[in-house]
């Protein structure tokens, strides 16, 4: 039987984050991914510019987007603009989590793709597990185990089957159109109406050659959501063009955050750790990894279990992400809570606190980083 010290599950932000970071820590780790790589995700692809000390290496510009993203367009719900600026990083998460992959791998751990992950349980030296790649089946034992594997994570599921509903309970979608229209391809754009936007804002932005036009809904089908918010597209902004791919997910996790028990960590999505009123997850995922792994290396110290340190040191990011969740329930109950949000006074207010914790985020230690926007 293969014996590690440490087996990340899920080969993308927060998986190869915590597998590079315990390599480079001296234990004996493992990453797997169910998916060939380079693989796709539905994912945004956007985060601000802190998120480079979050993964703690910079990253290369090939690893990027050919068009950058600094121009800032919040579209209110009487359809007015208002324009920031704010540079943040724009790519696709198929060539970034593959890079992430590499950099885990020349720390020295071990990576696997094609690998699911069957069966785990909790045995007397550790933790075994069921993997398989193809038709080959392995048992791995390893004394910590980190569950990266997503919203649908196989390994809260068994550790917490009630977290689930039968059905999805809402999710997001985007088109991926190539065309051309009154956009600038240096733009965010943040739509808040709830014709379109029952959850969080609406969101344009343009990925190398490829438009994307999406949105989100929390208990409802996102396809009608989605169809009206690319017509409003097309008719305010003269968008002309294809829509080549159709692509998003559905979320059965109906459960709050959850970060798992004994030397069992979960981080990122497997967590719970979305933040749909900040509307990002990428920084949630990558910061959790680096507590995980902390935690693992204060157990190691002192003989005690990895749950402990880690529930501790996460405890300001849930408390923050249903503080956030309370927020955004009020913000997006009608279009006039949207306005009121959006009124001069506490769009100052907000802007000032933005422009103080970015500058602040230049000098703060990557697990002290006030997370964007706020």
């Amino acid at each position: 039987m293969e014996e590690y010290d440490v087996v990340a599950v899920g080969g993308g932000i927060a998986g190869s984050i915590a597998a590079r970071l315990t390599a480079e820590n001296g234990l004996k780790s493992l990453l797997i991914e169910k998916a060939k790589t380079p693989r796709n995700k539905p994912c945004s692809g956007i985060q601000f510019g802190y998120f480079e000390k979050l993964v703690g290496r910079p990253i290369p510009r090939e690893k990027l987007c050919t068009n950058e993203i600094y121009n800032i367009n919040i579209i209110t719900p009487d359809d007015k603009t208002i324009k920031a600026k704010m540079k943040v990083y724009n790519f696709w998460r198929s060539t970034f989590d593959r890079w992430l992959n590499d950099l885990a791998v020349e720390e020295g751990a071990i990576f696997q793709d094609q690998t699911r992950m069957i069966d785990f349980e909790v045995v007397k030296d550790g933790i075994r597990i069921q993997t398989q790649s193809g038709i080959e089946s392995r048992e791995i034992l390893t004394r910590y185990l980190i569950a990266a594997d997503g919203m649908s994570s196989k390994i809260r599921k068994k550790l917490r089957p009630n977290d689930y509903a039968q059905k999805a309970l809402g999710g997001t979608m985007n088109y991926y159109c190539i065309g051309e229209g009154d956009l600038d391809p240096n733009g965010l754009y943040m739509v808040n109406i709830k014709e379109y936007a029952p959850m969080m804002f609406a969101w344009i932005y343009k990925k190398d050659n490829l438009w994307v036009i999406g949105t989100g809904t929390e208990n409802e089908p996102v396809k009608d959501y989605v169809e009206r918010f690319y017509a409003y597209v097309c008719k305010k902004y003269n968008f002309k063009g294809e829509i080549v791919r159709r692509e998003g997910f559905a979320s059965p996790l109906k459960s709050g955050v959850y970060f798992g028990e004994g030397n069992i960590l979960l981080c990122g999505d497997a967590a719970g750790l979305l933040d749909a009123y900040r509307g990002v997850a990428m920084d949630n995922a990558a910061l959790s990894a680096r507590f995980a792994v902390q935690a693992i290396l204060e157990a190691e110290k002192k003989g005690t279990v990895a749950f402990s340190h880690y529930a501790q040191t996460m405890e300001r990011m849930k408390r923050l992400i249903e503080i956030n969740e309370e927020k955004r329930r009020v913000r997006f109950a009608s279009n006039e809570t949207l306005t009121t949000s959006m009124n001069p006074y506490p769009l100052f207010i907000a802007g000032v606190k933005m422009m103080t914790a970015n500058f602040a985020n230049r000098f703060l230690p990557p697990e002290k980083i006030i997370t964007l926007p706020l």
